[in-house]
């Protein structure tokens, strides 16, 4: 859409327009017909740019004072891809005449094209503050807006401008982006619903899938992705049945996510071409899809495959380890983590992995090395001294963990996981009292963790808190409903005040969740990425 050009119908919609723009700009220096300023602002509707540029030129040079001819000759400038002269239009006409909103808003619209974000929004803002009513610069300002990522402030400039949206897939794309992080579920289904029936470009493809996908619109994102793969042979782009196996994997069909990825596979071998990488990301894929199948073993075998053709990412290691330690095969993980590391020796998270995996295994010497070697080295992030901690603990040296933690807050400064574990340390270490404001800290820093507010709520009744003991567990039930251990602490509580009814009611045996689970220290799969050829992106 040429936005340029529904500004200029919406100045200049008639010759009585004209007309009366003449008389405003000029009054009596412009005879209403033919006049230098009048001609060009007929040639310029009529698309007739050098004429129009010739009688623009003619008018700035016998009224070199008068701003709107220097706003009209930047339009024309624009429209004939002069941005630089265009600008410099603007901003005389500017000068000439601070409170031209109309300058501002060209201006801005100019610097919008050239993704010049902040000047185009600085220079809007102003249009706006000018003439409030502007739809076009409201729009503009909201197109700014959504290019740079500020979505609230995009939705209401949009709102605002009171102008239909374009039917354009680019646009539509952004809205839906924009509404899915600001939580409008119900506004990005309409976006991707109207792009459904848009032709799609490949990438656009992929990210309508993707969008779809965040949205559990699993169907309508396979749609897509076959259309897609049917548009294209197996010879001409190999990558769209990787990404159609990819699309079945997010949407949680494994089954057949790894049925693609086979055939993918295979296809690449045919070809036989120097394709170690790509086939790597589909054993990756098919070896992640056996796995939430629990196929262990030829998860296990696929994610091997995947380390053996492509040794030096590093992603491939930890997806193998993960999987081996889920299947709670440490001695393996630890060879697996130990052989990444030697095609990998700067690796941080293959650092961290091994150090994972020696805890799962109890050999907590080798482990307390890996997590102080890393706690040594600096570790930026608090994942070494959680590990260092979590060492610390299974070999009843509390205090010590504590003191290690104490130090890493220093350090980094306040972290969730630090404050967390160090209120496990500082309760192992039978001090209560600091870790009660270790946990207080912790909720503050995520209110929204159940696990922090168990402790906290724990720590609370080991004082004789009962009442904020209550409290605490409560929120717990609220964000976990089914933790149990939180259920028989409150039944404790409960019974402690005397409230046998509701003691009765949360009275359900359980066993204690552990102090310092690994899998802090693991995480989820490396999926792999689309595989959408760089050159498609923005066709």
């Amino acid at each position: 859409m040429n936005y340029v050009l529904i500004l200029l119908f919406y100045l200049c919609s008639g010759v009585d327009t004209l007309d009366s723009i003449a008389a405003n700009f000029g009054g009596n220096q412009f005879s209403p017909q033919g006049d230098a300023f009048q001609r060009g602002l007929i040639a310029l509707k009529e698309n007739r740019f050098e004429d129009a540029l010739r009688e623009f030129t003619a008018a700035e040079r016998e009224y070199p004072e008068n701003a709107r001819i220097r706003d009209f000759r930047g339009i024309l400038l624009t429209q004939m891809g002069k941005n630089a002269e265009a600008a410099a239009e603007y901003q005389k006409a500017i000068r000439l005449d601070p409170l031209l909103e109309d300058a501002y808003r060209n201006l801005g619209f100019l610097r919008w094209t050239e993704h010049q974000l902040e000047s185009a929004r600085e220079t809007l803002q102003h249009a706006v503050s000018l003439s409030p009513e502007d739809s076009f610069a409201h729009y503009y300002l909201g197109r700014v807006e959504l290019d740079a990522q500020r979505y609230a402030q995009a939705f209401h400039e949009l709102d605002l401008s009171r102008q239909p949206q374009p039917v354009d897939a680019g646009f539509l794309i952004q809205a839906a982006t924009g509404y899915i992080a600001l939580g409008r579920q119900e506004n990005a289904r309409k976006s991707l619903q109207q792009l459904m029936n848009l032709p799609l470009s490949d990438a656009q493809s992929i990210q309508v899938t993707s969008l779809l996908l965040s949205l559990r619109e699993n169907d309508s994102a396979i749609r897509i992705m076959k259309k897609l793969n049917a548009g294209h042979t197996s010879t001409q782009a190999t990558w769209v049945q990787f990404d159609l196996a990819l699309a079945y994997l997010l949407a949680g069909n494994y089954e057949q996510a790894a049925k693609e990825a086979s055939l993918y596979a295979k296809t690449l071998h045919q070809e036989g071409a120097d394709i170690a990488e790509h086939s790597a990301q589909a054993w990756s894929l098919i070896g992640i899809s056996y796995a939430h199948l629990n196929q262990g073993e030829q998860s296990v075998g696929a994610l091997r495959q995947a380390t053996s053709l492509a040794p030096v990412d590093e992603e491939h290691w930890l997806n193998l380890t993960r999987e081996l330690m889920e299947l709670s095969r440490y001695p393996e993980a630890v060879s697996a983590a130990q052989n990444g590391l030697a095609a990998n020796p700067r690796s941080y998270a293959l650092h961290l992995r091994l150090g994972a995996a020696y805890l799962g295994a109890g050999r907590y010497k080798e482990a307390e090395s890996v997590f102080r070697d890393l706690v040594g080295a600096g570790d930026p992030l608090p994942l070494g001294y959680i590990g260092l901690a979590q060492v610390l603990l299974r070999t009843d040296r509390a205090d010590e963990a504590a003191r290690e933690l104490a130090d890493a807050e220093k350090k980094l400064g306040r972290k969730f996981l630090i404050s967390y574990f160090r209120g496990l340390a500082l309760a192992r270490a039978a001090r209560p009292t600091e870790a009660l404001a270790a946990f207080q800290q912790a909720v503050q820093l995520e209110p929204d963790n159940a696990e922090a507010h168990l402790n906290l709520g724990k720590t609370q009744f080991t004082l004789g808190h009962v009442n904020e003991t209550i409290a605490e567990l409560q929120e717990a039930l609220r964000l976990d409903p089914a933790n149990v251990p939180a259920k028989r602490l409150l039944s404790q509580a409960y019974r402690r005040v005397g409230d046998a009814t509701n003691a009765a009611k949360y009275a359900e045996a359980s066993t204690e969740a552990p102090m310092a689970p690994v899998d802090d220290l693991v995480g989820d799969f490396f999926v792999p990425q689309w595989q959408i050829p760089a050159d498609s992106v923005g066709k």
